[in-house]
């Protein structure tokens, strides 16, 4: 081989040299290992528990999981977004306060599951007379027809149902006058508890069993908040003390 020959092959086995330097470089660079010992940096152990084993992928805010990561990740918190709106009306309007009754969890598997408020919206419940339902009280003589919005117009011919709380499933909220006007339920303050309540709608009739009956400050509207079984609550003013109501609360017997 001549000198010049060698020259030029010693050239040429040079630049293959550096090609393949720069194409590992580059694989290296855009292609990372897959190996467990260069990706976690720890040894791989056979049989036995593994860094990658205890790795979960981070939740996006808001979305509820559907891995099997932990009891908290999996409970439904209901109720705190339906918290009903002022409706300023001189008294008998909807406020913020309180908290939302929910059933204690079922358990599902090993995981607990929260019941979510129930809520009837009184759209297409509206009888033929303008009314959506009737109360009826026996023990009092009490019985009324129910007509939408917690207004004087409505209890000037009833009880008026609170708009932001449901017409049916959960929590019905109903108010009316104390005194003074043609239609009153002052004497609710003196109903015991067991005595019973009967509401009429176009989905049928319910009869529910006082649970409460008590004075409340006139900005707690706790007992107007959703829930999960099906209640009726009742409030109206207390004579001479404008600062409080009285409540009544009962729930469905089954």
């Amino acid at each position: 081989m001549t000198k010049q020959i060698r020259k030029v092959f010693g050239f040429a086995l040079t630049a293959a040299m550096t090609l393949s330097f720069a194409v590992n470089v580059c694989a290296a660079e855009y292609y990372p290992s897959t190996s467990y010992e260069d990706t976690y940096d720890a040894q791989y152990t056979y049989g036995g528990p593994n860094l990658v084993d205890y790795q979960v992928p981070a939740l996006e805010y808001g979305r509820l999981t559907t891995t099997q990561t932990g009891v908290m990740e999996k409970g439904y918190c209901p109720g705190l977004q339906t918290v009903p709106s002022t409706a300023g009306n001189g008294g008998y309007g909807v406020g913020r306060g309180g908290s939302v009754i929910v059933n204690a969890p079922v358990n599902v598997g090993s995981y607990p599951v929260y019941e979510q408020p129930a809520f009837t919206s009184v759209d297409g419940m509206t009888r033929s007379d303008g009314s959506i339902g009737t109360v009826k009280i026996s023990s009092l003589g009490i019985n009324m027809k129910v007509w939408e919005g917690e207004t004087n117009t409505s209890m000037a011919k009833g009880l008026g149902h609170y708009s932001s709380t449901s017409a049916w499933d959960g929590n019905v909220g109903v108010c009316g006058h104390n005194r003074g006007a043609r239609y009153t339920i002052g004497s609710i303050k003196d109903m015991e508890i067991g005595d019973t309540i009967t509401y009429t709608t176009i989905y049928g009739t319910r009869t529910y069993a006082v649970s409460f009956v008590g004075t409340i400050d006139n900005t707690d509207w706790s007992y107007l908040q959703t829930t999960t079984d099906n209640r009726i609550t009742l409030t109206t003013c207390l004579a001479n003390h404008p600062e409080s109501r009285v409540c009544v609360q009962a729930t469905e017997v089954k």
